[in-house]
């Protein structure tokens, strides 16, 4: 039995690996281990827990086809790969997403206030003239950096500053998530301000106040995990089923 992670602490579930070779074996001990997942082999027969069934299917399907996990970082970084964040709600984080290393808490916050800031300022110079058009300039740049730009080229204005992805996980190897996915994303994020937005042409400021408070509220309980979360998945990347990762850097030449 394999002595990584936590104690069993749950209803044991087994799974037939009769067509495993020895080497595959050993490959998926290796793979079982590094998720932190107990295991023992009982003849032809692999025992774990019935908590992580959709993992362990996961593993064993990826020994049987041959597919090995990329290269962990070496160093500083290997830490920050995610080690206890293949079992996580709405999904699995499976070890192909894991190329790149996932972006750090206070690389996300930086992206968010940098973009939020200029954005902020843009919105006030406009708003020395017009306004309507101040809310009009706010609405097109918040849905321009948060879903055009996170569709077409994978990440917001700030993200792409500092070369971060926002990686669906769906479909890893594809340079941005697509339309659908942006979309989710940034509505799980900013719905109650799209709802103000829209209602505002029908109803006075002082009545929508109340969804200014919602706002911030929803903005602590989406972006709150994210400081948990040994992904650093928010609420929105987690119902979009996304991850944000780190680009190389640009080597000069």
């Amino acid at each position: 039995m394999d002595d990584q992670g936590d104690d069993w602490g749950d209803t044991l579930a087994g799974f037939d690996i009769g067509d495993l070779s020895a080497a595959q074996r050993d490959a998926l001990s290796a793979d079982l281990a590094a998720a932190g997942v107990l295991h023992a082999y009982l003849g032809t027969e692999l025992q774990g827990p019935a908590a992580e069934s959709e993992l362990i299917e996961h593993l064993i399907g990826q020994t049987r086809r041959g597919a090995r996990r990329r290269r962990k970082p070496e160093g500083p970084e290997a830490a920050e790969v995610l080690p206890r964040a293949l079992r996580l709600p709405w999904g699995a984080v499976p070890f192909e997403a894991l190329e790149h290393p996932v972006s750090a808490r206070w690389r996300r916050f930086v992206a968010y206030l940098g973009e939020s800031i200029v954005f902020s300022f843009g919105t006030w110079i406009v708003f020395r003239s017009s306004a309507g058009g101040a809310q009009a300039f706010a609405a097109i740049t918040v849905l321009l950096s948060g879903v055009v730009l996170v569709a077409t080229l994978g990440g917001t204005a700030g993200m792409l500053v500092l070369r971060m992805r926002v990686l669906a996980l769906a479909a890893p190897d594809r340079a941005a998530p697509g339309w659908r996915i942006a979309t989710v994303r940034f509505l799980v994020a900013s719905w109650p301000d799209v709802l103000r937005l829209a209602l505002n042409p029908f109803y006075s400021f002082e009545s929508l106040a109340w969804l200014s408070g919602l706002a911030q509220i929803w903005l602590i309980v989406c972006f709150g995990p994210i400081l948990l979360d040994p992904a650093r998945r928010g609420l929105h990347d987690r119902v979009a089923g996304t991850l944000v990762v780190d680009l190389p850097r640009r080597v000069r030449t």
